[in-house]
């Protein structure tokens, strides 16, 4: 009990500091963002195909479709959850897309804004390059696994299964390095690292790799159809900006739908960004696990999970405190 105090004491702390350092700094910034007299907005995501209807956003402009003015849009890919929430925190970022945990902590520590969309529910893995490494109890305190932060959806995750496996959800925090997907995908091929928490494509292109293979997790303990990534905007975007919050919300929608009617066409769009064919990354798309729709699904159970591993002090008592009004599920 004392260390889950510990845990949720340093991390509340980060993210206030940052919350209380970012508000002095920008008080109005989404209300002056204009850009040459059109509206301005930032957009953050990360790198995977979770964040797909991002993507197809972008590139069938949307936004833009669907709002009555001219808007300039700011695409900008991050690198976890934390780095998100600091810009939605600073007002830099507008509408922040990330996993449904980082989010869920952000929110109740005081980031100004809720969720708005779900926007994934996608496969993740534990993937080592180690022969002898084949349950979680054979991983040693010599073995590193790479995870994009503390607190991210991967660390929660993680903790999910090693309080299913090892009894403790914080059994293996002492093994954890934190990298970007992308470089955990890099060090896991080159040795660098032992183990990868990570979310797809990277867990099937590294399970493609001949010296990698998986962890297996129940479905049990990561239940296909939960949602895993989310949208979250600000306060000030969706009070200040409601025909442009509407048009981003009309977006995403139109996104997904997308993404069911022509997923071949969304998965040219994605083979851009990876080492893969559109036909690879369709594959990978019709994943059992994978699915894309904005209603919401297990956040509430996530949030319980975080309360009791320790993660989060406070968890919300309704869908309400951490969602808008216009979001579907719980």
């Amino acid at each position: 009990m004392e260390m889950k105090k510990k845990i949720v004491t340093l991390i509340m702390s980060m993210i206030l500091a940052v919350t209380f350092t970012a508000c002095g700094s920008s008080s109005d910034n989404t209300e002056s963002k204009k850009d040459n007299g059109k509206e301005k907005i930032t957009i953050a995501y990360q790198s995977s195909i979770a964040y797909a209807p991002i993507l197809v956003m972008m590139n069938q402009k949307l936004i833009e479709k669907h709002y009555d003015g001219e808007v300039n849009i700011d695409w900008q890919m991050l690198a976890n959850g934390a780095a998100i929430n600091e810009g939605l925190t600073s007002g830099s970022v507008d509408i922040g897309c990330m996993g449904a945990a980082p989010a869920i902590t952000g929110i109740k520590a005081g980031i100004p804004g809720k969720i708005f969309a779900g926007i994934s529910s996608q496969p993740y893995g534990i993937l080592t390059n180690q022969d002898d490494i084949n349950s979680l109890k054979d991983i040693t305190a010599q073995d590193q696994i790479a995870i994009t932060g503390l607190n991210s959806h991967p660390h929660i995750l993680l903790a999910m299964a090693a309080k299913a496996y090892l009894g403790d959800a914080h059994a293996l925090d002492g093994k954890l390095t934190v990298l970007s997907n992308a470089d955990g995908y890099t060090s896991l091929l080159s040795g660098a690292v032992q183990c990868h928490m990570v979310i797809s494509p990277y867990n099937f292109m590294e399970e493609a790799a001949d010296n990698v293979h998986k962890i297996e997790i129940g479905e049990d303990v990561w239940p296909n159809g939960n949602t895993f990534i989310v949208g979250v905007a600000s306060n000030k975007l969706k009070e200040n900006k409601p025909e442009l919050y509407q048009a981003v919300c009309d977006a995403m929608e139109e996104a997904m739908e997308y993404i069911k009617e022509n997923p071949q066409e969304t998965a040219e769009i994605l083979s851009d960004g990876y080492d893969a064919t559109a036909d690879e990354i369709l594959s990978w798309m019709n994943d059992p696990a994978s699915s894309y729709t904005t209603q919401l699904q297990g956040i509430m159970d996530l949030a319980d999970f975080m309360v009791e591993a320790g993660f989060l002090e406070n968890g919300p008592k309704d869908i309400s405190e951490i969602a808008f009004d216009n979001v579907k599920g719980n």
